[in-house]
């Protein structure tokens, strides 16, 4: 072996904690990055979806209107005066 080979070795042999915290800490990030991303889209597909019910739900609603006819409550209240 060269000797530039045997100072490479032994470079890495003492920087071996750091460079494995290194490698640790961005696996934690990466995970940590794709989880946020997948929950953002989970939210979103999810508001999505809601908005397109609570739409379709209003479009398909039907109101019934009655008409009331107060002439005879009207009479009786002013015949109570």
């Amino acid at each position: 072996m060269s000797q530039q080979k045997v100072d490479q070795k032994k470079l890495d042999k003492k920087n071996r904690r750091s460079t494995l915290r290194k490698k640790k800490i961005e696996e934690v990030l990466s995970l940590a990055i794709v989880a946020v991303i997948g929950i953002a889209i989970l939210g979103w597909v999810g508001y999505s979806v809601y908005t397109k019910v609570q739409d379709s739900a209003s479009e398909n609603a039907t109101y019934e209107y009655y008409d009331i006819d107060t002439a005879a409550i009207q009479d009786y209240l002013s015949s109570l005066n």
